[in-house]
């Protein structure tokens, strides 16, 4: 089935819709939806080995544009250490959105500007960061410090019924990496998860992201599963023949 993403096309000023790729889509039923809603772009994310599931998608013009790569980590319980990472305030956030910008270049998004535009890319993460402070989004950000400095940031979303947590957004300024921060600030948040009823932590990146995909192996964490995104985007032709009288 395909629905509405109702957020993201107010966001980005266009109708925006995912497929689920856990129940059979067929081709009437995806044409009749394009043209109920007059949709512009539709996003599929399925399982890397999904062969039925990929070809149908290529048969209706899909195109592969991004793979999804996750990893998860086992966390201790041990309430005895004390991670040096803090909550981040309101008032962090001048900070955190300046040091944010072409921070995540790598993104599935800021690897189609001509589809999301630039600014807008820039202007959702940073909106990411806000609602995440405020608890709205991702449950809290924390943040790294270097003499006092912020230099870097994670927000994490919490499921404690599953003891599961989420990475959402991650980053060091650009100033301060390449000198083994990003990997202080993953041996940190394990800490800090400790004294959590946790037991799992779980992060996704792009399979473009080499430096990310590295730094997860490296902080011991293993790959849990790869996925596909898959992108359709309106023709001109199909514009031409939707608006014939």
């Amino acid at each position: 089935m395909l629905r509405l993403l109702h957020w993201d096309s107010n966001f980005f000023a266009m109708n925006m819709a995912e497929v689920s790729t856990t129940s059979p889509v067929t081709s009437p039923y995806f044409h009749h939806f394009i043209d109920e809603h007059q949709l512009d772009f539709i996003q599929a994310l399925c399982k890397i080995d999904d062969l039925t599931t990929v070809r149908f998608l290529e048969s209706e013009n899909f195109h592969m544009a991004d793979i999804k790569v996750t990893f998860e980590t086992r966390i201790d319980t041990n309430a005895q250490n004390k991670s040096s990472l803090v909550l981040a305030t309101e008032h962090d956030f001048p900070v955190l959105q300046n040091m944010m910008t072409g921070l995540f270049k790598e993104s599935r998004y800021s690897c189609y500007q001509h589809i999301f535009g630039i600014e807008k890319v820039d202007e959702l993460y940073k909106l990411w960061m806000e609602k995440s402070i405020a608890g709205s989004f991702d449950d809290y950000c924390l943040v790294i410090k270097l003499n006092e400095e912020i230099i870097g940031f994670v927000t994490i979303k919490e499921d404690l019924i599953d003891r599961k947590a989420r990475i959402g957004l991650l980053g060091i300024d650009l100033k301060h990496q390449g000198n083994g921060m990003g990997a202080k600030l993953l041996t940190e948040l394990k800490v800090f998860l400790e004294s959590r009823p946790i037991e799992q932590l779980v992060v996704s990146t792009q399979g473009r992201n080499y430096n990310a995909m590295n730094l997860y192996i490296k902080c011991g964490y293993r790959i849990q599963k790869m996925e596909s995104w898959y992108y359709w985007t309106r023709s001109r032709k199909e514009d031409v023949q939707m608006n014939r009288p």
